[in-house]
């Protein structure tokens, strides 16, 4: 196998894939080679029409090396004809630029939640905002200003359900808060959260964040100025529905919101006024066809200015409002 091309390599990897209903074949079989034979995108492009074995010594020392990367491939890719998340195979995914680390334990960050960080940091576009709220002039300019939606030098943020880490990771690097509070009730997913703080943020960013074990608001004390949360939002009856990547390889805990997949938010509407400074904001994502029952917990728990935010595909994604 070492003798055919990386393009045969491709058209071979891809056609597997795409018999296995992997959604992207052709995409996720050349992220494989390009991960297992430790090429960047230029130079899989310059090395596309060569042999594979072509490349020792010029990336592998020696045929050796090489073939324990082909070996490696093959794994993965076997791994995806299963229907693994690429992500976990790679170990890595990206999220508003940064590289985290994800595993078994935690939910893959997805590009949706990046709605949430947008609106915390001001930075959505006025599309995010559904017509009927674009009246709110105040509310809306503080959204789309590029400044923080606290923007006072002592702001402290809760990050609850953080899972992977990814959004209180997020909001430390690119946010000013002083205080980052970061809450899981998985022990798994803490050290997930942690190594990604670690790795991602620089000394002084990481000091700022703090994460430890809770259910939900269990172990939490003080009070914040905004709280964030990507909670588990599904209904049981769909999780069985999914993809199998998600159903088969995310953890059901962070997927599984139960019945009616609101009871999570049920919890966040009723504590978070206990744990918000006055004036203090809530960011929740949602699922695309919860904002109007969200909406409702949160006026119940009266909040303010209570709105729905779409994500790029304009489907609702995230509600916020303030006390």
């Amino acid at each position: 196998m070492l003798d055919i091309t990386f393009r045969q390599l491709l058209k071979e990897a891809a056609d597997k894939l795409k018999t296995a209903n992997v959604p992207d074949p052709r995409f996720d079989a050349r992220a494989l080679i390009v991960y297992s034979f430790h090429l960047d995108s230029a130079h899989f492009l310059l090395y596309e029409s060569r042999k594979i074995s072509s490349i020792v010594p010029e990336v592998f020392s020696d045929e050796e090396s090489l073939k324990k990367a082909f070996e490696t491939f093959e794994y993965n890719l076997s791994r995806r004809e299963k229907r693994e998340p690429l992500q976990q195979i790679l170990g890595t995914v990206g999220f508003y630029g940064l590289d985290f680390r994800v595993t078994k334990d935690v939910l893959c960050p997805r590009a949706d939640t990046e709605t949430l960080i947008d609106a915390v940091l001001g930075n959505l576009m006025y599309d995010n905002i559904p017509e009927v709220y674009r009246n709110e002039k105040k509310l809306v300019d503080m959204l789309t200003s590029g400044r923080q939606i606290v923007e006072k030098e002592d702001a402290s943020l809760l990050d609850v359900c953080t899972g992977s880490g990814c959004i209180a990771v997020t909001l430390a690097r690119f946010g000013h808060f002083k205080r980052i509070t970061a809450v899981d009730i998985s022990d798994p997913a803490l050290k997930i959260a942690t190594y990604n703080r670690d790795e991602i943020l620089g000394q002084k960013e990481k000091c700022r964040v703090v994460l430890f074990k809770s259910d939900m608001f269990s172990e939490v004390r003080g009070k914040f100025d905004v709280i964030v949360s990507n909670p588990p939002y599904i209904p049981s009856s769909v999780v069985d529905t999914l993809e199998p990547e998600v159903r088969d390889f995310e953890p059901r805990i962070a997927l599984d919101g139960t019945e009616d997949g609101l009871r999570f938010y049920r919890i966040l509407s009723e504590e978070a006024p206990k744990h918000l400074k006055e004036g203090g904001y809530v960011f929740f994502e949602i699922g695309y066809d919860q904002g109007d029952a969200v909406s409702e917990l949160l006026n119940k728990a009266s909040f303010k200015d209570v709105m729905v935010l779409k994500d790029f595909s304009q489907n609702d994604r995230v509600v916020m409002g303030h006390l």
